[in-house]
């Protein structure tokens, strides 16, 4: 019996052949390395023995049998000789699950001493925290280590079994086919309400949704980073900077991200158009003057900077120009809300075609060069729930055994295990040691899987000619462990994995059908597999939610950041909207549905109105007529009057009432919150009746603010 290792460093793997001989201890018993190395530590993979994941050693390079040294297993039990020979020893703790203990360096061993096992102090001495390159070993954990490596005191070697990370080596998968077998671990019920953490007052408005991602504290934090911004480039490069600079204020960003959000709803090319006030072109005119100035918007976004300019720079992150907001943003994404059952991990694209270090090309994708995101998105609501921007190989922060894609999907849904979500993939992702570790984790996957994927059942790979002997609709299964792997044959064969699936319906439960259209024009309807009914049904929440968040692609930028940034605000927009659907319903009977683009429209103005008045034109040359203010701002000869009769309402207070009744479908008008009042007072000028008393000021806001609803 021999015991085979796989030995993986960052450049190369080696392959071990230990004999293994239990009962003769004097057997001159060696391991030769097929490979030459610089001695270092590695990780090493146990694969013969199944409760036996990992486990770490140094070797010197050639042959390795005249070498003392030690292999070390750590898992709670009592410890068992599993194998002795003068020159190797192991020394393991078995349990159902083997969490990775250390590595060991390289021992030199007393021959005079007659000990048949290695003390712990013998293990620890040899240790350093910098053999350790592993997946999910977390900066407390360690910590934990290092503090039990550098500790002096003999009697404290203890590390927690119980903080430590779960490992294991890529696993033996026996496919079967026949009759389906239950797992023998049952799959954790999801008995999580989905929906807001928080509870929502229904008479809450857009902004006030938005706000749980870019809140006034970000706002103020930007506001600080844009003025520093200011100050530094103007003391050290005064002639590219000889505009003066204004403070900037949080009223003013806001009304700043009204205009921009204004911007991606009624989109041309050029951004000074936006401000176009000649009557050659008067159908360009827009209201974007009567909020800010030109000079002052491109002015802002100049400045405008996303992380603290006084800091020092972290050159080894690629991100650190957006690094604040992308890690808040993406932390308030997990804290407001929790995902449906089904959640769906794909990547999406940010538009780019400047020069950038980690920008992708991804042809089958409508945004083909850009920055790419990871995201894992609720697959009911597109609910973006987590995000990653993909900056390149990440070395050996990739796990060898598992590999990007699988690094990726457990890094998306980490927050999210052990509550018995299913994570549905494209074959990019799918591949049965992923599933397995998950499964571990009550955590399920499902996706289509590419067939040269490694564990996935050979006999479920078609030839061309078999594949063309298959009628359409056809399938064939094979289950190992709680995972179904189903071939299916539509136009052409695909293949599916699933560890939350059964292979075929329950007998009382109706099945689901697919129509395929011939040749000839004749519809044919067959059957689908659970696994294929449900992937057609949860995969697109990536896709629904970039559909979403589109960025205007024709408009030329150079700072990559900022498009990164524009994407973040687009999808916190768009969670913002869900958030709001799960409050308050967007369709009613009889009701036309609050539809994204009127949230986006109620939002921007909020935005802009909420504290922000019309701007006061301060000299020079007035503006046209054709975009002048309305006269209701002008701030001349507005004076409160008593009106003719009794029975008047407040123009401010109906505008409020119906607002709230259109964006709130089926609301009551008990429920309503925004009353409509009565009023024997009116303007002058404007002939508009108006509340002007100590309760209420709607003169003052009709008069001050662009939007008073």
């Amino acid at each position: 019996m021999a015991l085979t290792l796989s030995f993986l460093t960052t450049a190369t793997a080696v392959e071990c052949i230990f004999p293994f001989v239990p009962e003769n201890r004097q057997s001159g018993a060696g391991i030769t390395l097929r490979s030459f190395l610089p001695t270092a530590t590695a990780v090493l993979a146990l694969k013969s023995a199944p409760t036996c994941h990992m486990v770490g050693a140094s070797f010197t390079p050639g042959q390795c049998s005249g070498t003392q040294g030690m292999f070390r297993f750590a898992m709670s039990g009592n410890c068992q000789s599993v194998g002795k020979c003068p020159e190797r020893r192991i020394c393991a703790f078995f349990r159902d699950r083997l969490r990775l203990f250390c590595t060991v360096g390289k021992m030199e061993a007393d021959d005079n001493n007659d000990s048949d096992q290695f003390s712990d102090d013998d293990v620890y001495n040899n240790l350093d925290e910098n053999d350790f390159d592993l997946f999910e070993l977390t900066e407390e954990q360690r910590a934990e280590l290092a503090n039990v490596l550098n500790d002096d005191d003999e009697s404290g070697d203890e590390l927690d079994d119980e903080n430590l990370p779960l490992f294991f080596t890529r696993p033996r998968f026996q496919w079967s086919g026949g009759d389906y077998v239950e797992p023998r671990t049952p799959r954790k019920e999801f008995d999580r309400q989905p929906g807001p953490v928080r509870v929502c007052d229904p008479c809450m408005k857009a902004v006030d949704y938005f706000q749980f991602f870019y809140s006034d504290t970000v706002f103020s934090e930007l506001v600080k980073f844009a003025n520093d911004n200011a100050e530094l480039k103007k003391r050290t490069e005064p002639q590219k900077n000889k505009g003066e600079w204004k403070k900037l204020t949080v009223e003013e960003i806001k009304a700043y991200y009204g205009l921009l959000i204004m911007k991606d709803i009624l989109r041309l090319d050029r951004d000074a158009h936006y401000w176009h006030t000649g009557a050659e072109h008067f159908l360009l005119s827009t209201k974007f003057g009567g909020v800010m100035s030109r000079d002052r918007f491109f002015q802002i976004r100049r400045y405008l900077y996303f992380v603290d300019p006084k800091k020092d720079v972290d050159r080894g992150d690629k991100l650190h120009k957006i690094r604040y907001i992308l890690d808040t943003v993406r932390r308030s994404f997990m804290d407001e809300y929790i995902p449906h059952k089904e959640v769906t991990v794909d990547e999406a694209m940010v538009p780019f075609k400047g020069r950038l270090g980690f920008k992708q090309f991804m042809k089958d994708k409508p945004v083909k060069f850009g920055i790419k995101l990871w995201v894992c998105a609720d697959a009911v609501t597109a609910y973006c729930y987590n995000l990653e921007v993909y900056t390149g190989k990440h070395g050996g922060q990739i796990n060898k055994l598992m590999g990007l894609s699988a690094r990726v999907v457990i890094g998306l849904t980490k927050p999210i295990h052990n509550f018995g979500h299913i994570v549905f993939t494209d074959n990019f992702y799918t591949s049965p040691v992923l599933a397995k570790y998950l499964a571990g984790k009550d955590t399920y996957l499902c996706g289509t899987v590419r067939p040269n994927r490694i564990g996935y059942p050979a006999d479920l790979v078609k030839t061309n000619a078999e594949i063309r002997r298959m009628p359409r609709g056809a399938s064939e299964w094979r289950q190992c462990e709680g995972m179904v792997a189903t071939a299916w044959k539509d136009n052409r064969l695909v293949h599916y994995l699933s560890s939350a699936h059964t292979p075929d319906w329950p007998p009382n439960a109706p099945s689901v059908t697919t129509q395929r259209r011939q040749k000839d024009g004749t519809v044919v309807e067959f059957q689908c597999p659970p696994s294929v009914a449900a992937y057609a049904e949860f995969m697109n929440g990536v896709d629904r939610l970039d559909q979403n968040t589109r960025q205007n692609k024709s408009k030329k930028s150079m700072k990559w950041y900022r498009r990164v940034e524009t994407k973040l605000m687009e999808t916190s927009i768009y969670n913002a909207y869900v958030i709001e659907g799960d409050t308050v319903p967007h369709k009613v009977d009889g009701k036309t549905k609050r539809d994204f683009l009127s949230f986006k429209l109620d939002l921007a103005h909020q935005l802009i109105g909420d504290g922000y008045t019309e701007r006061h034109q301060t000299g020079g040359r007035p503006r046209s007529d054709v975009n002048n203010t309305p006269p209701r701002l002008d701030r001349t000869d507005h004076w409160p009057v008593a009106g003719v009769g009794k029975d008047h309402t407040c123009v401010v207070c109906t505008a409020r009432h119906k607002q709230y009744r259109d964006t709130h479908a089926g609301v009551k008008y008990a429920d309503n919150p925004n009353k409509i009042s009565k009023t024997t007072m009116m303007c002058e000028k404007c002939r508009v009746y108006l509340c002007c008393n100590n309760h209420k000021d709607c003169f003052k806001v009709y008069h001050t603010r662009v939007q008073y609803v």
